[in-house]
């Protein structure tokens, strides 16, 4: 089976599969934790999901600019070094006085057993100015482009590796080919990484 992410699962994958299947009757609800204040987002329309495909919408996804840090994370430390990044990002736009256009982003280019690469982004209304001056390692490039699958989830950050099992399972399925590489944007990001209140779009690139 090919795999999209490298740690060790914490789910039962019958219950995930089940949970797939049934299109997250629950994704996307309203939760008791508000979620943080973001700039406006440029919005695509939700995933459709059909009998075919009940994880989401295979989409051609166009690049976007960004504001982008790169970096690695071991798998325990991923959910901390997320959010760190995110906050690096939200504060270069501020200082620059660059205009959001919608949720961070994590793209991630490599995992293995003991952690992955990342590239985190913000999205922008528009290309910085020619000759900005970026701080901490930040550039603006475009975001990643390409057909993908696009899938929501709302639950923990703890258990998100579990979907992608499942994913992975459905694709191979399918006779659909991952490049290895995945997008996930963040609609809500919680304080802990048990909390299941998270929600997230995960787009994986196909070849």
């Amino acid at each position: 089976m090919m795999a999209l992410r490298g740690r060790k699962l914490s789910i039962d994958m019958v219950r995930i599969v089940a949970l797939l299947m049934a299109g997250f009757p629950g994704a996307f609800a309203q939760t008791s934790s508000p979620p943080a204040a973001t700039p406006p987002a440029i919005e695509a329309p939700p995933p459709a999901r059909t009998p075919e495909n009940p994880f989401g919408e295979i989409r051609e996804i166009e690049a976007r600019p960004v504001l982008r840090v790169k970096g690695k994370s071991t798998w325990d430390d991923g959910f901390a070094t997320m959010k760190k990044a995110f906050g690096v990002l939200e504060e270069e736009a501020l200082r620059l006085g660059l205009q959001r256009a919608g949720n961070p982003h994590l793209h991630v280019i490599d995992t293995d057993d003991l952690g992955f690469t990342y590239e985190a982004m913000a999205p922008l209304a528009a290309s910085p100015p020619e000759g900005t001056s970026f701080t901490r390692e930040i550039e603006a490039v475009m975001s990643p482009a390409g057909r993908a699958l696009v899938v929501p989830y709302e639950g923990a950050y703890d258990d998100i590796d579990s979907v992608y099992e499942a994913l992975a399972a459905w694709l191979d399925d399918k006779n659909l080919v991952s490049t290895g590489k995945f997008l996930e944007e963040y609609e809500v990001v919680p304080e802990k990484s048990e909390d299941g209140a998270m929600r997230v779009k995960i787009t994986v690139f196909l070849k």
